[in-house]
């Protein structure tokens, strides 16, 4: 058995509030297929939760379309019964829709859920960034085929991180826009932007935890599950070619000391620089924000914005942000390389 959990909404929490097919006026998110482009929804975020499944399908990061029989629901979370076959449907990519009626910010993309083998049996959906409370979002496009990975897109620091600057050790939440931040390969650089993301901490987005002495931190450091950690190992090079490597927070749970922690609402802070950089905070070196189209999807809409200003080459795309500062291990490479550093430190 492979469980996989991930933060998803039930799909009245999408309810369509205009479109050109009226029959689906009133109701919850359905199949890409029978939702028309233009189509407009409005949503609340009372309706989300965590739902645990069992990936028998070999294990992946992918969530198949057309095999519900490979996708077994083990905690439902209340919006989907357990033990029922279920599968990514479709895709429908969204826009917010401003005071105006004028569509603002990045496209992002719903992951539409069904189950027992009906495309039509439509009972959730999970989201590529966070949906703003009480926003109207409009259908842009879609795609039938839905496989989509079980992973969320925000990278960021959580409250209280003190980050490695000229000044010596600075709470992340005090640094300022050209601020000068020590940096593992171009030594002191200037931060070209700063946003922060507040969400709720439960499910896919509650923070990762490391206690003090988990990696190299010498205190607790919060992170969000995507955020990357770079650790080095001896091992790893001969495993991965690279001796330093970047591995995604969530990655590391089964690590004394590295826990997951559900509750409230967390603030999460980012910050990037010309290029993707590796940084010191709270002792241990991790990763700044890194530029790509699944990150900026994550951001708000002013967030996303502001970027596009700063960066105007984002209009042709992220690729000359350049490629990350070191490696970045898949889940089973970083399965194998936390069992290995447990092992190194014990």
């Amino acid at each position: 058995m492979v469980a996989r959990s991930f933060f998803a909404f039930d799909n009245d929490a999408l309810i369509v509030t205009s479109s050109s097919a009226g029959g689906i006026v009133g109701n919850g998110i359905i199949n890409n297929s029978n939702t028309p482009n233009g189509t407009v929804f409005e949503y609340s975020s009372s309706f989300g939760t965590t739902v645990t499944i069992d990936d028998t399908g070999g294990g992946t990061n992918t969530f198949n379309d057309g095999l519900p029989g490979s996708h077994t629901v083990l905690d439902g979370g209340g919006i989907v019964t357990n033990g029922n076959g279920v599968e990514s449907e479709s895709l429908i990519f969204l826009q917010a829709l401003d005071d105006d009626g004028n569509l603002v910010g990045p496209q992002i993309t719903i992951f539409v859920f069904s189950q027992n083998g009906n495309f039509s049996d439509v009972w959730g959906f999970a989201s590529s960034a966070p949906l703003q409370d009480g926003v109207s979002y409009q259908k842009v496009g879609g795609n039938n085929a839905g496989a989509s990975n079980y992973a969320d897109y925000i990278t960021c620091f959580g409250p209280g991180t003190k980050i490695l600057t000229n000044a010596g050790n600075r709470p992340v939440e005090e640094l300022q826009v050209g601020d000068m931040v020590w940096t593992q390969h171009h030594k002191m650089q200037p931060i070209r932007w700063i946003g922060q993301t507040t969400v709720e901490a439960k499910g896919a987005f509650a923070p990762i935890v490391l206690a003090p002495g988990a990696l190299e931190n010498d205190r607790e450091l919060i992170v969000s599950p995507e955020h990357r950690m770079c650790m080095r190992l001896p091992s790893a090079e001969l495993l991965f070619g690279a001796e330093e490597v970047l591995v995604a927070a969530k990655y590391l749970t089964n690590l004394p000391g590295v826990s997951v922690r559900e509750g409230g609402m967390i603030t999460y802070t980012h910050f990037m620089f010309d290029r993707h950089e590796i940084i010191y905070a709270n002792g241990q070196l991790s990763e700044s924000f890194f530029l790509s189209d699944l990150s900026v999807g994550a951001l708000e809409q002013h967030q996303a914005a502001e970027l596009r200003a700063l960066f105007p080459y984002m209009d042709q795309g992220t690729d000359a942000f350049g490629s990350t500062a070191a490696m970045v291990l898949k889940a089973k490479e970083a399965s194998v390389l936390a069992y290995l550093y447990a092992k190194h430190a014990a």
